[in-house]
């Protein structure tokens, strides 16, 4: 497989640069996979366009979410200030009606008596200041309230607005993805039609036998393209039992170096049982090296760790990250689901290093 060399992140000016180029490698390397040994299939296709589609979707309807919740919460804080707005706006009417009282009960020359009542000409100037300054702070304070309140209305319509276009943007999202999972299954149920085609023994284990070398390709290809990492001391050694958790908690259903059902295969890695939607972890820190569809495994994410060291999380129902991006150790970096026709809902992780698989349990403590 021909992949060119992506050169080292050089200066911070460049790395949308680089990432960009990075994303095109992967993009054709995806592309030289999809069209190996004449693997094409219209209606395969069809099923990894539509869990794409929903892998999307979901991610979508969960930023939607959090969005919602956030703009509830705001909605909510502006309230209770008007609230108290109208308080004080409240209080400050009711001294504004006693001040007005007072006014009338002096009449019109209210200034000029004031100062006719007082003896001292220095005390009655004080007073005058002091009059006046109570008087302009209240103008002021009344302006200021009535500032506020209209302040406070216009951002609750603008919020109220907002909530309700969210509102009808997880609608529309819900809708689609209902279609899409109707569509999902349309399409399993013409993948199903082919794969009764694969009625031997021999033809299910060249099967197995081909996703698990498209795999291996794609880990070489990843290993080429991606530019190294720095080396991070999050790596446990590889002999003994390591400190990383697992991904997701659930049932092993399959472990590394088990015989698979058909052939003398074994797995090069866990199946995790788990249910629909449960958040994939990564197990530490790392860069995202591929999210994307790969025939047999669905929905497939690669964190390269560096020293050489990459895990992989399979079947899953949607990724939350993208080639290039940054991840944290215990980010959510996924949804389990049963993308790529695993018979239930799990996660398939592997611990890839140099290239070849490793046991997991040798690295993550159960």
């Amino acid at each position: 497989m021909a992949l060119l060399l992506l050169a080292p992140l050089s200066v911070p000016a460049d790395r949308d640069a680089d990432l960009k180029q990075l994303r095109q490698r992967i993009e054709r390397l995806q592309s030289e996979l999809d069209e190996a040994r004449g693997e094409r299939n219209e209606a395969r296709e069809k099923l990894r366009d539509a869990e794409r589609r929903i892998g999307t979707l979901i991610r979508n309807l969960r930023d939607t979410d959090r969005r919602l919740r956030t703009e509830s919460s705001r909605l909510q804080d502006l309230e209770a200030e008007r609230r108290r707005a109208r308080l004080d706006r409240h209080r400050q009417q009711q001294e504004l009606e006693a001040a007005v009282r007072a006014a009338y009960a002096l009449g019109r020359q209210e200034t000029v008596k004031l100062l006719l009542s007082q003896d001292d000409p220095a005390r009655a100037s004080r007073v005058l200041v002091y009059y006046r300054y109570l008087a302009d702070a209240r103008t002021t304070r009344i302006s200021q309230l009535n500032g506020t309140l209209t302040k406070l209305n216009a951002l609750e319509s603008e919020i109220g607005a907002r909530q309700q276009e969210l509102i009808a943007l997880r609608q529309q999202q819900q809708e689609k993805k209902q279609s899409l999972e109707n569509t999902r299954e349309e399409r399993r149920l013409a993948l199903i039609q082919l794969n009764e085609q694969v009625r031997t023994r021999s033809q299910e284990i060249e099967r197995l036998q081909r996703n698990e070398e498209r795999l291996g390709r794609l880990v070489r290809g990843l290993r080429e393209a991606m530019p190294p990492p720095p080396v991070t001391s999050s790596i446990p050694p590889s002999t003994g039992k390591g400190k990383w958790r697992l991904p997701v908690q659930g049932r092993i259903m399959a472990r590394y170096g088990q015989t698979k059902t058909v052939g003398n295969l074994r797995w090069r890695g866990l199946f995790v049982a788990t249910g629909e939607g449960r958040p994939i972890q990564a197990v530490t820190s790392g860069r995202v090296a591929y999210a994307d569809w790969l025939r047999g495994f669905g929905l497939l994410m690669v964190i390269d760790h560096g020293n050489g060291v990459m895990t992989l999380y399979g079947h899953n129902q949607s990724l939350m990250k993208g080639v290039g991006e940054p991840v944290e150790s215990g980010e959510v970096i996924a949804l389990s689901g049963n993308t790529g026709g695993p018979p239930e809902p799990g996660l398939y992780f592997e611990v890839r290093q140099n290239g070849e698989p490793r046991n997991p349990l040798d690295w993550c403590k159960l």
